[in-house]
């Protein structure tokens, strides 16, 4: 993903039913970012789609160079053009000082007012040098028109994001590092593990595979140390059985839903490629019934890469683009789930 490509789009029903949008209040707009994007941005726009007074969508783009700012730009309206009368609030985070009375990135302002005019959509534009407590905000129309921040990490939106599990990384770094692969060498090792893996642990039959998977999803809960690299091979070439990895889409609601995503996400960073696809679109999943889009997002590029073309990952990235509520995919899901986990459980394949 480049930095001048919006990081995925979170609805704001991820943090449960829609945020109120307090266009008054730019500081607690600003505030709230963290915790609609995942992370502290810095260097950062921030884009606030607003219908009826609710955020509907939020996007974040690292500061792009002057080379790459129409493209980030057009990348933006194409996204504001799906919502027809709505309002846009953006934010420009750091980027450099004021001087005098000039803002930041005041040309970057001026190109995306322009081209999202076009769509006949309001955009209000502010700037602060950070996202956190006590740091000032500027107005891109008035540059007198400023204030204070209110502290991020007392908000209640940061109570309601905490509430659902939703996890802000101190960086955008930090949120990538949890679908970073492990080093070279360790996945290097075991993808050789894989191919060496006794007949035993290679030609399990769908519903072995799915008890051992299933186990180690319980004991994920319980566990402190990592999986060893007997464990990750073990588990991937289960995995790798499609009918195993959709009857495990059940394990995202219920008791075990929180130890299933941990160890999606451990396995996803584990497994060598193109064994990690199917944990990792295990993780999109889990992340899309959970809400949290900039996850999801993640998973996802990490599946098509290892991947290209999965099916799964396909349809779950298109549900995404469209802003699917994770209420409406959840019956569909569930039912999926159900059907391969009773095919698995009765042995057919």
């Amino acid at each position: 993903m480049s930095d001048s490509t919006p990081d995925p789009t979170t609805s704001a029903d991820a943090l449960d039913q829609s945020t109120p949008a307090k266009l008054s209040e730019p500081g607690e707009l600003i505030a709230a970012s963290p915790h609609l994007i995942g992370y502290y941005p810095s260097d950062a726009l921030l884009i606030n789609i607003i219908v009826d007074d609710l955020i509907e969508l939020t996007m974040c783009a690292e500061l792009p160079d002057d080379s790459l700012a129409d493209s980030l730009v057009d990348q933006i309206a194409t996204v504001v053009a799906r919502y027809p009368g709505a309002a846009v609030i953006g934010v420009v985070v750091g980027g450099g000082e004021p001087k005098g009375l000039l803002l930041p990135r005041t040309a970057l302002v001026t190109r995306l007012r322009r081209v999202i005019a076009e769509h006949d959509t309001s955009l209000r534009m502010f700037w602060t040098t950070a996202v956190t407590a006590g740091a000032q905000w500027h107005d891109y129309d008035d540059p007198f028109h400023t204030g204070v921040l209110p502290d991020p990490k007392t908000s209640l939106l940061a109570v309601k994001a905490a509430a659902q599990g939703l996890q802000v990384f101190d960086s955008r770094d930090d949120r990538l590092a949890v679908v970073r692969p492990d080093p070279q060498d360790a996945l290097t090792r075991r993808a050789n593990m894989i191919d060496l893996l006794p007949d035993q642990d290679r030609w399990r039959s769908a519903r072995d595979s799915y008890l051992l998977v299933m186990n180690q999803v319980r004991r994920t809960g319980e566990r402190s140390e990592a999986l060893s690299d007997q464990d990750v091979a073990v588990l991937a070439v289960a995995l790798s059985d499609p009918m195993v990895r959709d009857a495990c889409i059940a394990t995202a609601a219920g008791e075990h839903a929180h130890a299933a995503e941990q160890l999606w996400t451990e396995l996803t960073r584990a497994c060598p490629t193109p064994e990690c696809a199917e944990p990792a679109v295990l993780l999109a999943l889990s992340a899309y019934l959970r809400g949290d889009g900039g996850l999801v997002a993640l998973a996802l590029d990490r599946a098509e890469t290892a991947v290209p073309g999965h099916r799964l990952a396909a349809l779950l990235g298109a549900a995404l683009d469209k802003q699917i509520h994770p209420d409406r995919l959840r019956p569909i899901v569930d039912h999926a789930a159900e059907t391969a986990e009773q095919l698995v459980m009765a042995n057919f394949v």
